[in-house]
């Protein structure tokens, strides 16, 4: 090969690394400028139950925890790097009792965030697709997950306990 030869392959293997830095930094520079929105709350309103805690109800005017004297709390829905979580308003928190979960709004900001997931192959996945949410998790403050699947809405219906 020539020295002419030589000096162009070298000259195009530079122009495709930096073509595809280029392609890199825009491709990140796009997602830092317009980031996808969260997605709409009205998307998971309904009820929501679990087997072990008390139902909750998700409405336009806040979330309820089905639980006797639990006041309503505001909720976002937020995109995470793990997938679509329902941020809750204020600090909640379950905790065992007695065989059940019990909720608290904690006196510091120590609440947990609520992932949506769906099962994948048996394990739990975050989900990132908006029209995927069909369920969350909330973990209490024993480690132990609590999986809320979205339920009929009679389900939440005079189930304050």
């Amino acid at each position: 090969m020539s020295v002419e030869e030589t000096s162009l392959v070298r000259t195009g293997k530079i122009a495709l690394v930096t073509g595809a830095l280029l392609f890199t930094a825009l491709a990140i520079a796009r997602s830092l400028l317009f980031p996808t929105p969260p997605p709409a709350k009205s998307i998971v309103f309904g009820c929501y139950t679990t087997t072990v805690g008390s139902p909750i109800r998700l409405e336009a005017d806040g979330m309820d925890i089905l639980q006797k004297n639990f006041p309503r709390i505001g909720f976002d829905l937020e995109r995470h790097k793990t997938g679509i979580i329902l941020a809750a308003q204020a600090p909640i928190v379950a905790d065992p009792v007695n065989g059940r979960y019990v909720y608290r709004i904690a006196r510091l900001g120590g609440g947990w965030f609520l992932d949506f997931f769906k099962t994948v192959n048996g394990h739990r996945r975050g989900v990132f697709d908006e029209h995927e949410l069909s369920g969350f998790t909330m973990l209490a403050s024993d480690g132990n997950y609590l999986p809320y699947e979205k339920a009929p809405i009679e389900s939440c219906q005079d189930a304050r306990s």
